[in-house]
């Protein structure tokens, strides 16, 4: 174990600090620290394995750890139980019954893991006591607070006992959200793990993007799928229509495909995200419901289609790759408009993206007869020489291959012939002719085309011949309702009319 968390090293009059990121301990008085680093650098075990270390035998809830959503608070749960497993964790996310979390806050659980939503229902209901609570964690802070968890977070703050550490992490913290964050801490340390403008710069995390219109990107997709082959792939889209879309559209070419986002019930996302995570599922299509803190290991492709509405969602959606040093690419399909954001986020976040063609179906067959060729010569000819020379003995050995690659293309996904954009949309930035980017070219009036003023054409006018209307006069027929006529209107006689005054009774 450490030296720097043992409690040999912390004086009388000083605690030591949970995360031991950059400093070794904090003074009693401030008590709180505010953390940030960049996504896949273990955050999670620089807070847990200190928590874990200082937790007593006594069996009620001695550390609070809140997460923004379901996926990332049962992470963090598997994350603390892999380094000890006698741990006793409650965890408190949505979607599951009530029932055995109730359990393990009866019987004691030193470690609460949990969601606002969930947490503050146990609060309500008296089966969470916060009261002896002296450590709190708020992972993903800038999230929750995105998500509209601020009052569930205060609450929940209020409930507990004054003084106890409390520790934010998370990736990115901008501004409005650091403005927000202070509210919850008193006299805080800033830990930041990464200079001005290297938050995105992510050593292990290349970038590339792909300028495609709307009507095709999923086809774009599927193109950009079948020729590099990823061995799997987290696909990010904006909304929750959109991954069910995009699902079945790569299943119907021939991949293995499913959707994830919030409106499933808890026991379907926790399946396919653990089908993922496996490798039994290729491909995983889904929200920013995805996009914090999860850690799946050896994945190798992240998929934005259509950029984020901030630099820092994208940052923590291609934070899914390149984790632990291992090396991934974020690859973003977008629009025209899409690309000059995304330029600008480049240029803001240091960011060095490459932009590629969209692939055609003749770049997917030239792909995979390279494929086929790599496979012939790792492939055994002894069991099927016999037959082999029989067809050469009926077809041309041209003829032959080319019958075979036939039948191989058949079997395997041929992807789509994308119809090639103007030069405007598939270079973004750029002007024809320019130089550089956003460069103003000289107006030269000599290079304005003369008006050319078209010939009139007078239209020949046809005279038409008069053709004279004759009109009938109808007979003058005389109202069967003039006066005097039968069954024509009668004056009342003045004996039968009513007197009086009207609204008025008698007597």
């Amino acid at each position: 174990m450490p030296r720097w968390w043992r409690p040999s090293n912390a004086v009388a009059t000083r605690r030591p600090c949970l995360c031991r990121l950059k400093h070794s301990r904090l003074d009693s008085k401030a008590g709180t620290c505010w953390c940030k680093s960049r996504t896949g650098s273990g955050k999670t075990l620089a807070f847990g394995l200190p928590l874990i270390h200082r937790l007593t035998p006594e069996k009620y809830p001695q550390a609070l750890i809140l997460a923004p959503t379901r996926e990332l608070a049962q992470q963090v749960s598997e994350e603390l139980r892999s380094v000890d497993r006698g741990l006793n964790i409650a965890l408190l996310v949505g979607g599951t019954p009530y029932q055995p979390q109730m359990k393990a806050l009866h019987y004691g659980s030193s470690i609460v893991v949990g969601t606002p939503g969930r947490v503050m229902d146990h609060l309500d209901r008296g089966s969470l006591d916060l009261s002896k609570i002296s450590m709190v964690v708020l992972d993903e802070c800038d999230e929750m607070l995105n998500m509209g968890f601020i009052e569930d977070v205060e609450k929940i703050l209020a409930s507990a006992p004054k003084g106890p550490q409390t520790y934010l992490f998370s990736a990115t913290l901008p501004p409005p959200i650091a403005s927000l964050a202070k509210r919850f801490l008193k006299d805080p340390v800033k830990i930041q793990l990464s200079g001005v403008g290297e938050q995105a710069q992510h050593a292990d995390i290349s970038h590339a993007a792909c300028l495609v219109p709307d009507h095709a990107r999923v086809k774009a997709l599927v193109n950009l799928l079948l020729l590099d082959n990823p061995s799997a792939a987290l696909i990010f889209t904006k909304t929750k229509a959109e991954t069910e879309e995009v699902a079945e559209a790569l299943t119907q070419a021939g991949l293995s495909a499913a959707f994830l986002h919030g409106d499933l019930v808890q026991a379907s996302r926790t399946r396919i995200l653990n089908q993922f995570k496996t490798g039994k599922l290729q491909l995983l299509v889904a929200t920013d419901v995805a996009a914090r803190g999860l850690d799946i290991g050896g994945l190798p492709l992240v998929v934005h289609l259509g950029i984020p509405h901030q630099l820092e969602n994208y940052i923590h959606r291609s934070g899914r790759t390149g984790r632990a040093g291992a090396k991934g690419t974020s690859m973003s399909l977008v629009a025209w408009k899409e690309s000059r954001i995304l330029t600008a986020w480049a240029r803001r976040g240091g960011l060095n993206i490459v932009w590629r063609p969209v692939p055609q179906q003749s770049d997917l067959r030239t792909a995979a007869v390279l494929r086929l060729a790599e496979k012939l010569k790792a492939a055994d000819t002894v069991a099927h020489r016999t037959e082999a020379e029989s067809l050469l003995t009926t077809y041309a050995p041209v003829d032959l291959v080319a019958k075979l690659l036939n039948f191989i293309e058949r079997e395997e996904a041929v992807g789509f012939d994308i119809p090639e954009e103007p030069a405007r949309d598939r270079v973004p930035f750029k002007r024809e002719g320019a130089s550089r980017p956003f460069s103003k070219q000289p107006f030269d009036r000599n290079d304005k085309k003369p008006f050319e003023k078209k010939p009139y054409e007078k239209r020949p006018f046809e005279k038409k011949p008069f053709e004279k209307k004759s009109f009938e006069k109808k007979p003058f027929e005389k109202s069967p309702y003039a006066a005097g006529d039968q069954g024509g209107f009668k004056p009342r006689p003045k004996a039968d009319r009513p007197t009086g005054t009207p609204f008025k009774k008698k007597g």
